[in-house]
C-alpha cells in the first residue's frame, strides 16, 4: 500500500492547501494566466485528486534526471491507477504538473523501460485503470521482442 500523501515538508503541504483553496492567487504569485475554463478545470483536479497532486509536485522536482527512471514509472502508475490518462494543465497553476511533464515520463531515452516497468506493475496489481491506460495510449501490455539481426 503506497502513502496518499507525498513525503512533501510541511511547508510545502501547507502551501498546495492555500493555493488549492485560491487558485487565482496562486497563479498571480507564480504569474501564470488562467481563464475561467482552466480555473474550474484545475479547482475540480485540487478537490477531487489532491493526494495525486501531492505526488505529481513532489515528481516535478525528479522526473526530468536522467536517474529518475523509478520516479517516472511511478509517476505514471499514479496518475494512471487514478484514472486519470492525459492530465493537460489540470495539475499545472496548484501542483508545477503540466504536459510537457507528462511527455517527460517516456520522453527521457528510457521510454521502453517505463513502459516496461508499467507492464510489470499491471500484470502483478491488475489494476483496472492501469489496463485501462494501456489501451488508451495504445501500448501493448506484452513486452516487445527484440530482433535478433
Amino acid at each position: 500500500m503506497t502513502k496518499p500523501i507525498a513525503p512533501l515538508s510541511n511547508a510545502e503541504l501547507a502551501q498546495l492547501r492555500n493555493d488549492a483553496r485560491d487558485l487565482r492567487a496562486a497563479a498571480t504569485r507564480k504569474g501564470h494566466t488562467m481563464d475561467s475554463y482552466e480555473e474550474i478545470e484545475e479547482r475540480i483536479a485540487a478537490q477531487n485528486y489532491f493526494e495525486l497532486g501531492t505526488w505529481l509536485f513532489y515528481y516535478s522536482k525528479r522526473i526530468s534526471k536522467p536517474e529518475g527512471l523509478k520516479d517516472r514509472i511511478d509517476c505514471a502508475r499514479r496518475l494512471f491507477e487514478a484514472g486519470v490518462y492525459h492530465p493537460g494543465y489540470q495539475f499545472f497553476t496548484v501542483f508545477d504538473f503540466g504536459e510537457r511533464q507528462f511527455d517527460t515520463l517516456v520522453e527521457m531515452g528510457d521510454a521502453d523501460d517505463v513502459l516496461d516497468g508499467l507492464r510489470e506493475i499491471a500484470h502483478k496489481e491488475r489494476n483496472a485503470n492501469l489496463l485501462k491506460a494501456f489501451d488508451y495510449m495504445g501500448w501493448s501490455l506484452e513486452r516487445k521482442q527484440m530482433a535478433l539481426f
